[in-house]
Formats: C-alpha cells, sequence, structure tokens
C-alpha cells in the first residue's frame, strides 16, 4: 500500500469515529439520571484534531506546502 492510500484510509476511519461519537453525545437520554459511562465528545474532538492533522498531511503529500518559508 502507499502512503496516500494509508493516510486516506486513517482520514476516513476518524470520520467515522467522529460522526459515530458525536452522535453518541448528541442523542437523547431517557433521564438526567442516566448518565453517560463515557464522555464521547473527548473521544470526537480527538478524532476530529487527528483528521485536521491527516488532512494537513494529505495536502502536504500533494505538494503544497503548508508551512512557513
Amino acid at each position: 500500500m502507499s502512503h496516500l492510500t494509508i493516510v486516506i484510509l486513517a482520514l476516513i476511519a476518524c470520520a467515522l469515529i467522529g460522526v459515530s461519537t458525536f452522535y453518541m453525545h448528541f442523542r437523547k437520554r431517557e433521564s438526567l439520571k442516566a448518565a453517560p459511562l463515557i464522555p464521547w465528545i473527548i473521544p470526537s474532538l480527538i478524532a476530529l484534531g487527528t483528521g485536521f492533522m491527516l488532512l494537513v498531511h494529505l495536502v502536504n503529500l500533494m505538494g503544497i506546502d503548508t508551512g512557513r518559508r
């Protein structure tokens, strides 16, 4: 597998994890006492940050310079 393919697959995985954890965080609860065991916003923000870094890396792989000169 090429490096580009691995980055694209990782970006898709981050998007799927981000969407599913945002859904788990914002879904309706039966009662206010039924608090979730996992604070789902934390994994969703981690997936968002990782996805952004992968997107910048993908742009760099395509030849566009995103850093300082």
